[in-house]
């Protein structure tokens, strides 16, 4: 099966001088030229000193200024406006949201797309958004399973029942339900420790990979799916997402040959997409046509 392409948004409206509904344009092209997944980052928000520290820390790229649209709701006017892209996110911090609101939001968005939400979900890394939120930063990871268990339960037949740390419900109706059903994908992105190495392995559809883990991707899909077979899943069922960064050459130009062999790489370890930061790849709104065609021409 061919790999799979996405095109990652987030920040394009600095790249091609517009506003954040002008960055629609570009999403309407992706899906017209057969790009196979628009995606996005997210943060409710950011506390200047805690932005700061992770700027000096992780280098951080985003600006304090930079700004965030809330995904869901960004994704569903990409749902109005294409027919075949999926919908995805890189990754939405799951925690930050109650769930019985984030099941119905996502159950929506199926609906509005028509099934094409493939959603990547992860547990943030700023404890003053959550305390800004009103949600708890500590035991984000086992609200994480939480949240995941109850959406599933949620998707299915109802009635539905589950218990988390932060809700309850039994004999609970929430519809529609999503037109993937509880089989709805949701990938994990969160670094690949032994516990989440198993959390991936029962819980989610694959994982998100952050490059910074890309020395231990080959072996950690390996180990997921020999996990996931194990809880009698189908391991050949996981989608495992690569973020990419450029590669120029000596001009400044993107080197084509070089991003070419390393998806192809990271393809033979296991990839079934690679995303493109696109704001990485465009100097301005006269390089996204080409890039768009790049990124395609990588499929085959």
């Amino acid at each position: 099966m061919a790999i799979k392409v996405g095109v990652n948004i987030l920040g394009l409206q600095g790249v091609i001088g517009g506003t954040v509904r002008d960055v629609l344009d570009v999403v309407v092209a992706a899906d017209r030229k057969g790009v196979d997944y628009v995606t996005l980052g997210d943060h409710l928000g950011f506390q200047r000193s805690a932005h700061q520290t992770r700027r000096e820390t992780h280098a951080f790229p985003f600006p304090l200024e930079e700004p965030w649209p809330e995904p869901i709701a960004f994704l569903s006017a990409v749902a109005a406006l294409t027919s075949r892209i999926r919908l995805s996110t890189f990754v939405l911090i799951a925690p930050l949201r109650p769930t019985l609101l984030l099941a119905k939001q996502l159950a929506t968005l199926d609906n509005i797309s028509n099934g094409r939400v493939t959603m990547g979900l992860g547990v943030g890394w700023q404890e003053e958004e959550f305390a800004a939120d009103g949600m708890v930063f500590e035991g984000r990871f086992g609200d994480l399973e939480d949240m995941v268990t109850a959406m599933r339960a949620l998707w299915s037949e109802p009635p539905a029942k589950a218990s988390g740390r932060h809700f309850h419900f039994e004999d609970f109706y929430s519809l529609p339900l999503p037109v993937q059903g509880a089989d709805l994908p949701l990938l994990f992105g969160i670094k690949p420790s032994p516990r989440n190495i198993d959390r991936m392995a029962r819980l989610s559809n694959g994982w998100a990979l952050n490059p910074a883990d890309r020395k231990e991707f080959a072996e950690t899909v390996k180990e997921i799916k020999r996990l996931a077979a194990g809880y009698g899943r189908d391991p050949d069922a996981l989608d495992f997402d690569v973020g990419q960064g450029p590669s120029l050459t000596q001009e400044g130009e993107l080197d084509k040959d070089t991003i070419r062999a390393r998806v192809r790489q990271d393809e033979a370890n296991g990839a079934t997409i690679v995303s493109f930061l696109a704001r990485d790849f465009c100097k301005s709104r006269d390089d996204v046509e080409t890039f768009l065609d790049f990124i395609v021409s990588l499929k085959e």
